[in-house]
């Protein structure tokens, strides 16, 4: 962009879509999510996204701050490409949180507490088996050993 033309919220949002793009590329967890929160709070006053709470002046950015602020960030998105590039080369073992894992069944008091898990009996016609007894026939709702 030359320094006579206007940048308006289409080219801050071009700039934004491109650093968060280029903040994706990091191939280490940590760098990428830093990157990504410090371009979203970065760009927040000048887009004119508050988070919820947060009182707001209701004042616009003057368009030379908003000149000068998207000349540096500019310059940071060719930092970070860059840097996210020799990130990816020399690229280390993925965390333990960005591994996926296969969630079978509830864990905790939900799974082991229910019928089936810890013991519990599957049905309720086992019950008398797993206290030691032997199975019997069960005639209004009571069980009679042969």
């Amino acid at each position: 962009m030359s320094g006579a033309s206007q940048i308006n919220r289409h080219h801050l949002l071009a700039l934004f879509r491109a650093m968060q793009r280029s903040a994706t590329r990091f191939s280490s967890y940590n760098f990428r999510h830093y990157f990504l929160r410090r371009n979203r709070v970065a760009f927040r006053g000048f887009l004119g996204i508050h988070p919820v709470g947060t009182p707001t002046t209701g004042k616009a950015a003057d368009q030379g701050a908003v000149n000068a602020f998207y000349a540096q960030q500019r310059d940071q998105l060719d930092v970070i490409s860059r840097a996210a590039a020799v990130n990816r080369m020399f690229e280390g073992e993925r965390l333990v949180v960005e591994r996926p894992r296969i969630i079978t069944s509830g864990g905790g008091a939900g799974m082991e507490a229910s019928a089936g898990g810890a013991g519990q009996p599957v049905n309720p016609e086992d019950e008398a088996a797993t206290v030691g007894e032997a199975p019997g026939e069960k005639v209004d709702d009571k069980v009679y050993n042969k």
